[in-house]
């Protein structure tokens, strides 16, 4: 599931097209480029399926279980990856991966580790792919996550669901919450790209936040009231208050958000711990043809994003 992901979705798709038979990519109601770019790379002719989701809300949890249930029943998967745009597989080869997934016990899911990628001042701006221009991370993960791996029929029973973020598989049982056992995929993890540049993230924290609270505005304060750091999106909303401080970020402000809210977990104003960064960047063997500069994408998708809402708004009168 993406949403506006126009600067890394033809990386993300061209990375994965070399290790995946086919890619189902739910656009979350785009209003950059993504759309057009996905079209693009479906009339070349890579193994992609592109659907598209026109609610405002953010509901990822849910449309990535239908997804992952379609991927199934109609694409006879043995293995489903829900993953985001900024989330790229880093493995050996295909055939390292096929060994390491044959290696999960039955009932059992699989779970894949991120490596957090973090933009430097050493970065070649010039370069349009962040897969190839962001070619630091984090030489060490103190506050660990992983994403799941579903093998064929762990969606068997319906009670069960993918978490938000894709971390976890849940079900509600009479004695609680159940998460389903996982093993660490052997040799395998996630380069995490979560921050690339002040238009992307400025696009990601301005609508995010925005559609976080269009879901339950109730619950979730304006950036004005006080929230502490175990408030669910609490990351989105540290960031979406940063923005309206000071919309102007330089290298070291987006390598400390990304330090701050992926490596730390932290609020963005506490103080970090040391952290090294080491070289250690992904291999690009491909060509980007439709990635173009982003240029005011946040202020031109915000003005689409309120169009449709509006138009919401309007239906309902």
């Amino acid at each position: 599931m993406i949403k506006n992901d126009g600067d890394i979705v033809e990386a993300f798709v061209r990375h994965h097209a070399m290790l995946f038979d086919h890619l189902v990519v739910l656009d979350h109601s785009s209003t950059d480029n993504t759309p057009a770019i996905l079209r693009a790379l479906q009339h070349e002719g890579l193994p992609l399926t592109v659907m598209r989701d026109e609610s405002l809300s953010f509901q990822q949890g849910l449309r990535t279980t239908e997804l992952a249930r379609a991927a199934f029943a109609r694409l006879g998967a043995d293995f489903v990856f829900p993953l985001d745009a900024d989330e790229l597989l880093k493995v050996a080869s295909r055939p390292a991966l096929e060994a390491a997934l044959a290696a999960i016990p039955r009932g059992q899911c699989g779970r894949l580790r991120w490596q957090n990628y973090i933009v430097t001042a050493a970065d070649d701006t010039a370069q349009l792919n962040p897969v190839a221009r962001i070619r630091h991370r984090a030489q060490t993960e103190p506050k660990e996550e992983h994403k799941v791996v579903l093998p064929r029929g762990s969606l068997a029973d319906p009670s069960w669901q993918i978490a938000y973020g894709n971390h976890f598989l849940t079900r509600e049982t009479a004695a609680g919450v159940e998460t389903a056992l996982t093993q660490d995929i052997d040799g395998a993890v996630l380069a995490h790209f979560p921050v690339r540049s002040q238009e992307q993230l400025h696009q990601k924290i301005i609508l995010g936040w925005l559609s976080v609270r269009l879901q339950n505005p109730v619950d979730f304060k304006p950036v004005e009231a006080a929230a502490s750091a175990d408030t669910q999106f609490w990351h989105w909303r540290d960031l979406f208050a940063s923005t309206l401080r000071n919309p102007r970020f330089s290298a070291a402000d987006l390598q400390c958000f990304a330090l701050a809210l992926y490596v730390h977990k932290c609020r963005i104003d506490d103080p970090l711990p040391p952290m090294s960064l080491v070289e250690d960047p992904l291999p690009t063997p491909y060509s980007l043809r439709y990635t173009a500069p982003a240029t005011d994408v946040a202020l031109t998708s915000l003005a689409r994003w309120t169009d449709r809402l509006l138009t919401r708004v309007g239906d309902m009168l």
